[in-house]
């Protein structure tokens, strides 16, 4: 009988960028049965401001809001978005009061970097249309170029991936228009996470590798860094874990020269999140921990919950299922703590995984549950998709299966919509164990094919040789022997060949 194949979950940490700086993703995993996890690009940005200097020079009024900036700037880079909300609001005001309209959008904008940053992703686009609307009345290229990326962004966080290509196309074109190289390199980056997204690798690495040339040649050593850094996460999705480390090695390199500890952590990350691949945990384990007390000493405090998080699924995969829920809990309430909310819904995915591990699935279903509405909330159609097949592997377990296909389906058409080929694979391998579990062989068969095919095209080796060795059960369950081993054999040279156990 076909069973749940083991996936590793796996996280992966871009860098895209905003308002001219450059930003790498938050580490967050979605634990999605049979596919991995959600990856999504919360910012590390500087927003617009402007220098003391400047401020000095200007009447009463004006120089109060280029203060509110500026304090607005510093409580962000603490990560203290509410209070950096509260500053750029009363900046806002001032700016309108005087009629200061490129103030006004350099609020709007701060203001829209800082809801994003709280997740807040349909707020974000509302006052980014705003600065947008002005700086193209005012015939501010640059701010116009900005605030089109900032809106890619925020669409692409919400699974919008058309829009985002749409805003990004346009946002390019202007920074190749006005010669601005940092603005082209950052829109190639940003591009190339729509395509690493879709599950388009090959497409992603062309752009990240465009990207990367522009970088070195204006010297902004951090672009670099964070093109090398999108380089090997894409390698690693390639199962190419060797040029996976490669990439990150170099970028850890650069970050530790030029001191930025936050890039440190985060590339100490990644070098976990690819042994976490190769069934390494305890190595990963061990990077993960060399993360954390930087992301405590920096008061990153989402950095800390990140870590705590892999460190719950890097548990988690050794079976260390009561430890894997410690760190899920201590994730889940520095997320709540700090107004992450799709943070929160992740977190309680993966704490939905570990009970399922302990065979708790009414808890499981009941933490899956939770999860849904906030992704659906937020407007995460990824984690939505997500959150539907995790809630059909539960019911799966509970052996009700025409339950678990109903939700494999809406996951599928979810997956479907947003281009996201490899959800839809492990939506097509979901429904074919299902069926299988129904005994209706050709059917799962016919969706296992489907689910081969897609791994296939996007170079998922790990993907294609789960397949495999579910097609080799089903023809088992169907009493082919000889057709079962030929498909065993098939999925074993491909893990010999891409090192995993």
């Amino acid at each position: 009988m076909p069973s749940k194949p083991d996936i590793k979950p796996e996280t992966e940490l871009l860098s895209v960028t905003m308002t001219r700086t450059r930003l790498f993703s938050q580490l967050t995993l979605t634990v999605i049965t049979l596919v991995g996890l959600t990856v999504t690009l919360p910012p590390r940005i500087n927003p617009l401001a402007v220098s003391p200097i400047f401020a000095q020079t200007q009447n009463t009024s004006k120089a109060e809001a280029d203060r509110l900036l500026i304090q607005g700037l510093q409580q962000f880079q603490r990560r203290q978005f509410r209070e950096a909300i509260e500053s750029w609001q009363k900046s806002l005001s001032i700016f309108q009061e005087i009629g200061d309209r490129q103030g006004v959008a350099k609020s709007l904008t701060n203001l829209g970097i800082a809801y994003y940053s709280l997740s807040q992703y349909e707020k974000a686009i509302e006052l980014y249309q705003q600065s947008l609307s002005i700086f193209q009345e005012i015939g501010d290229q640059l701010g116009v170029a900005d605030s089109l990326n900032n809106l890619g962004i925020a669409y692409y966080s919400l699974s919008q991936y058309e829009k985002a290509i749409e805003l990004y196309q346009q946002s390019l074109s202007i920074f190749q228009e006005i010669g601005d190289q940092l603005g082209v390199a950052d829109s190639l980056n940003n591009f190339g996470n729509v395509y690493y997204s879709l599950s388009q690798y090959k497409k992603a690495i062309e752009l990240f590798q465009q990207a990367l040339p522009i970088f070195q040649e204006i010297g902004d050593r951090r672009g670099v860094a964070d093109s090398l850094n999108n380089l090997g996460n894409a390698y690693n999705n390639l199962s190419q874990y060797e040029k996976a480390i490669e990439f990150h090695q170099q970028s850890l390199s650069i970050r530790q020269e030029i001191g930025d500890r936050q890039g440190v952590a985060k590339s100490l990350m990644n070098f976990g999140n690819v042994y976490g691949n190769l069934s390494q945990y305890e190595k990963a384990i061990e990077l993960y921990q060399q993360a954390l007390p930087i992301f405590q000493e920096i008061g990153d405090r989402r950095g800390v919950a990140d870590s705590l998080n892999n460190l719950g699924n890097a548990y988690n995969n050794l079976s260390q299922y009561e430890k894997a829920i410690e760190f899920h809990q201590q994730s889940l309430s520095i997320r709540q703590e700090i107004g992450d909310r799709q943070g929160v819904a992740k977190s309680l995915t993966n704490l939905g995984s570990a009970y399922s591990n302990l065979s708790q699935y009414e808890k499981v279903i009941e933490l899956y549950q939770q999860a849904l509405p906030i992704f659906q909330e937020i407007g995460d159609r990824r984690g939505k998709a997500g959150s539907f097949m995790n809630l059909g592997s539960a019911y799966s377990n509970l052996s009700q299966y025409e339950k678990a296909i109903e939700l494999y389906q809406q996951s599928l058409s979810i997956f479907q919509e947003i281009g996201d080929r490899r959800g839809e694979a492990g939506s097509f391998m979901n429904l074919g164990i299902a069926y299988g579990n129904l005994s209706q062989y050709e059917k799962a068969i016919e969706l296992y094919q489907q689910s081969l095919s897609i791994f296939q095209e996007i170079g998922d080796r790990r993907g294609e040789a789960i397949t495999l060795y579910n097609l080799g059960l089903t023809y088992r369950a169907m009493g082919q022997e000889q057709k079962a081993r030929e498909f065993f054999e098939q999925a074993e040279a491909i893990k010999r060949e891409i090192g995993i156990d």
